[in-house]
């Protein structure tokens, strides 16, 4: 292997075992399945291209409520909590909601081959080197983010969920409402 071809991959690498380690130390087990509402605060940029090499850039969502959704598809929480998140998606789109898939560390081609078996309609976007994913402080996959109609965090979930459970849509409903 050329040294330019392993440089990327040990970034990676690299990348993969820090978010691990803070995962670890965070104790954010405890917190699988939950969101947990915050304070709102600004969201950070996200500009990154979509699997048809199109600009995806999170300001354009403004005015509705956006879930941010950091996975891949080596995991297998991401791959379980994929169709509930699709359909939560479907279900309140038309109230102003939006589901934003960023794949980390993988390649568009890898990631095709996933939605043809497991398709979406939300649109997905490449973080092939997990920099927007360090960005956001997403410290293990999948971590998902809400970000309100005025594009600030109010709220995170770490580890894989049911997106149609009672509680989560209805803390989602909640603040659909707010202005």
């Amino acid at each position: 292997m050329t040294a330019s071809l392993l440089r990327p991959a040990a970034r990676c690498l690299v990348t993969l075992i820090l978010v691990f380690l803070a995962w670890a130390s965070a104790g954010v087990a405890r917190a699988a399945g939950e969101l947990q509402l915050s304070t709102p605060s600004p969201a950070p940029p996200l500009v990154l291209t979509d699997l048809a090499g199109r600009p995806l850039d999170l300001a354009r969502y403004r005015g509705k409520l956006v879930l941010v959704n950091f996975w891949a598809t080596y995991c297998k929480p991401c791959r379980e909590e994929m169709p509930s998140l699709d359909r939560l998606r479907n279900r309140l789109a038309p109230r102003g909601f939006e589901v934003v898939g960023i794949d980390v560390a993988e390649d568009a081609a890898t990631v095709t081959r996933f939605l043809a078996t497991t398709p979406v309609s939300f649109p997905v976007a490449l973080d092939g080197e997990g920099g927007v994913m360090g960005r956001w402080k997403a410290v293990a996959l999948p971590t998902t983010f809400v970000v309100d109609r005025r594009g600030r965090l109010r709220g995170r979930l770490t580890g894989g969920a049911d997106w149609e459970s009672g509680r989560l849509v209805g803390q989602l409903e909640a603040l659909m409402t707010e202005p």
